[in-house]
């Protein structure tokens, strides 16, 4: 009786430690994949991409230029609610010639949220910079500034003809 006592207990020691490994086994094996969040975390930095510019060819003085925009900003500090401050850029770089606009904040002032959407920016004329050209081709850059100061990518826009 006392051989079996013995082996009972070795058996259920056994068994505790086996239960125990494999515990430790699946439990380090449940670690969170950070790559296949739902929601990744997006920079406070603002990140822009071109969704469109139209027309593709403008007369100078006459037409305008529209260029749609999305941005993605981690903090949403997008925009100034000073009529003064500048956060938008739009370089011709045939010269280059930067235009500032003025954007009013995309989110409120005082929170940290993150914010995408669309942007439309108009540029109403443009010249050629030859005067004796029947056409030119103008490359426009465009990038952002936030409140803290953070600078977006530079998107460089598809070229447009600029007529006489």
């Amino acid at each position: 009786m006392n051989f079996f006592f013995r082996a009972h207990i070795i058996s259920r020691k056994l068994r505790t430690s086996v239960f125990g490994f494999l515990s430790l086994i699946i439990i380090s094996s449940c670690k969170k994949d950070k790559g296949n969040d739902p929601i990744p975390p997006v920079s406070t930095t603002p990140v822009l991409e071109l969704v469109s510019v139209s027309p593709s060819s403008v007369h100078q003085l006459s037409d305008s230029i529209t260029f749609l925009i999305k941005y993605t900003d981690g903090d949403g500090d997008l925009g100034y609610e000073s009529a003064d401050s500048m956060s938008l850029y739009l370089t011709d770089t045939r010269f280059p010639l930067t235009m500032d606009y003025h954007i009013q904040p995309l989110s409120p002032v005082g929170t940290s949220i993150s914010i995408t959407g669309n942007l439309s920016v108009v540029l109403h004329n443009t010249i050629l910079k030859n005067s004796s050209s029947t056409s030119e081709s103008a490359v426009f850059e465009i990038k952002m500034r936030d409140r803290s100061g953070h600078i977006s990518n530079t998107l460089t826009c598809p070229a447009i003809t600029v007529l006489p």
